[in-house]
């Protein structure tokens, strides 16, 4: 996805909002080209960010595996387009599993791997590169909406899924046995629907729910008060954010934006479902001025272009970019 805006220590830098000179773009479905994908995307890997934390070496090579601090792990897949990052947190009786990536690799037997404690799924939204593997667990638990009770019943399809295989998405070696052939997600079963300010006990530790629809309905953000960190799910990464297809809503997106910046005064770190993680916080409050200027039309250049039937307009700052639906 490309952009990085965090110097080594995860700071926010570039204070001041910039509008990185762009041309105008018209393009077919078939040619989305840098809008969406950018070209040999993987030649930015690996980040330099990810230097800064302790890699642990596990048997489960799709994954890169990471030690954050206060009892979090990171599971990254660099190997996929869309870098999916699903993250381990430990409490004193249970562990919560933020996410179970894009179904390509055995996040379950990595899971088992880095620790005994039982372990409850806790999704940021029911897409499918976060929801790959939810069936091989006995505890999820997901926002209640029509939309994640839908993905609840029939998962994702062989056809759905298959953009996430296409030419260009992929460029390590997929693991032993995965079978692009029949890559889909299977239905899944919820032990707990989720609502705004439920808390998930993991004893000594609580996540908070956050719900903050834009980039779906249903997408929620977690807080940890003590810990002082903010899951960001795809609310937020340090990328281009989508906010074009028919489940995302800008007036949402906004409202959410001002929703996480309010409880910014209980968090510290970001760390976010894409790319790169342990993010400084300041960079929301930018992402909801750039978000507010497009809404009113102010927002000066972009790009425009048409993915799967819907006019689209890519606007591009320091550090992200927001990809919306053209009026």
């Amino acid at each position: 996805m490309g952009f990085s805006g965090f110097d080594a220590t995860g700071i926010r830098y570039g204070r001041e909002i910039k509008h990185i000179k762009s041309v105008f773009w018209e393009m077919a479905d078939t040619n989305i080209g840098d809008l969406i994908v950018p070209k040999k995307w993987y030649e930015s890997l690996p980040r330099e960010s990810w230097e800064r934390f302790e890699k642990v070496e596990t048997g489960f090579p799709w994954f890169e595996v990471y030690q954050l601090p206060s009892d979090v792990y990171a599971l990254y897949e660099p190997g996929q387009f869309e870098e999916v990052i699903s993250y381990l947190v430990l409490g004193e009786e249970r562990a919560a599993l933020v996410d179970t990536g894009n179904g390509i690799g055995d996040v379950k037997g990595l899971v088992e791997e880095l620790t005994d404690l039982p372990v409850t799924v806790v999704n940021t939204h029911a897409h499918g590169d976060h929801i790959g593997q939810n069936h091989a667990f006995n505890e999820v638990a997901i926002y209640d909406t029509p939309f994640s009770r839908e993905r609840e019943r029939e998962g994702c399809s062989v056809e759905s899924m298959a953009h996430f295989l296409e030419e260009g998405m992929v460029w390590k070696p997929l693991p032993e046995g995965f079978d692009p052939a029949t890559y889909n997600v299977p239905p899944f079963r919820v032990t707990r629907w989720l609502g705004d300010g439920d808390g998930i006990d993991l004893g000594g530790r609580r996540l908070e729910v956050v719900h903050t629809p834009g980039h779906s309905p249903d997408s929620v953000c977690l807080l940890d008060r003590e810990a002082r960190l903010f899951w960001t799910g795809d609310t937020f990464y340090n990328a281009p954010l989508y906010v074009y297809s028919p489940s995302t809503d800008l007036d949402q997106f906004i409202e959410s934006y001002d929703k996480m910046v309010g409880l910014s005064p209980h968090y510290d770190w970001l760390l976010p479902s894409h790319n790169e993680t342990w993010a400084g916080k300041g960079i929301l409050r930018e992402v909801l001025e750039a978000a507010r200027s497009i809404k009113t039309g102010k927002a000066g250049e972009y790009k425009e272009g048409v993915k799967d039937g819907i006019p689209i307009r890519r606007y591009d700052y320091e550090g992200f970019a927001l990809i919306v639906r053209a009026p």
